[in-house]
């Protein structure tokens, strides 16, 4: 029955998260993600994946703290990221398993990197490519709702990268006229 429930919470968060890549301004994606990343978390749970749980929770807190600065549209100071990606490491160290266990400690490393960029561009490239290793995990863990949310999420990554470079493309072309 935790499978069904699993699938289930995955579902919502699959598609949580599919849509906040689709956000133009990156504190509003984190914030979209960040209310994925809590289904995800209980969804990793019901599965025992606890590495993963655990770094979905982890990455509710770093988005939450990030959005704040963003939100104020400061700086992200370089010793916040340090500090997140520490806790990241020391908690991935305390689930680890096997070799499988160290694969959401990289992505919530990656994203971390990536969310501590201004530029939301940045942090697309970032989000897509770990869709593309989430895939690989959640295929493991028969969290077959998020292999298809993956696919997902790679392909509106790729949209809103599309979107991003002609909407830029026009702008430039506008402000040449002028």
């Amino acid at each position: 029955m935790n499978i069904l429930y699993a699938q289930l919470i995955g579902a919502a968060a699959m598609l949580t998260i599919t849509l906040s890549v689709q956000c133009r301004k990156k504190k509003h994606m984190m914030m979209v993600q960040s209310a994925a990343h809590m289904l995800y978390s209980f969804q990793y749970a019901l599965l025992g994946a606890f590495s993963a749980a655990f770094m979905d929770l982890i990455s509710v807190l770093r988005n939450l703290l990030f959005y704040k600065y963003d939100k104020n549209k400061k700086k992200i100071p370089i010793i916040l990221p340090i500090i997140v990606i520490t806790i990241t490491c020391i908690v991935g160290y305390l689930n680890y398993t096997n070799l499988l266990s160290l694969v959401p400690v990289i992505i919530a490393i990656l994203y971390t990197i990536g969310a501590s960029f201004k530029d939301p561009k940045v942090y697309k490239y970032v989000f897509g490519s770990c869709a593309i290793a989430w895939l690989f995990y959640n295929l493991k863990f028969q969290a077959y709702v998020c292999v298809i949310g993956n696919i997902m999420e790679i392909t509106s990554t790729i949209i809103a990268l599309v979107r991003e470079a002609k909407r830029s493309k026009k702008k430039k072309k506008r402000s040449k006229r002028n």
